[in-house]
């Protein structure tokens, strides 16, 4: 099998890049590892008046604090803060929106 250290990113960049995966690297692996969300999970942003349900594309490579959502089916998303949304509720997919804390209360009463 062919190694593919060549085209290691680190290559020339990085002073701990001795012909093996360096220290800065595996962090970065472990980081994005971490992320919470599946394509295609719904979600909503926590913050703001937007009642929109999104769903997770993917985690960004570049900041791995960042994801990338997108309205159903839209060909174009927008990057945010993983810390900025959350999982949809079962009462959100049902009602087709993000609820108030009002209407979770209601939807969490049997």
């Amino acid at each position: 099998m062919k190694s593919n250290l060549t085209q290691h990113p680190c290559k020339g960049k990085c002073t701990e890049f001795k012909n093996e995966q360096c220290k800065t690297c595996l962090v970065r692996e472990s980081v994005k590892i971490g992320c919470d969300y599946l394509p295609d999970d719904t979600v909503v942003k926590i913050h703001g008046d937007d009642d929109t349900l999104y769903v997770f594309a993917m985690q960004s490579e570049i900041n791995p604090l960042y994801g990338y959502i997108g309205e159903p089916y839209a060909e174009q998303g927008e990057c945010i803060a993983l810390s900025d949304i959350r999982s949809a509720t079962a009462a959100e997919f049902k009602a087709k929106h993000r609820l108030t804390k009002a209407e979770q209360a209601i939807a969490e009463v049997p």
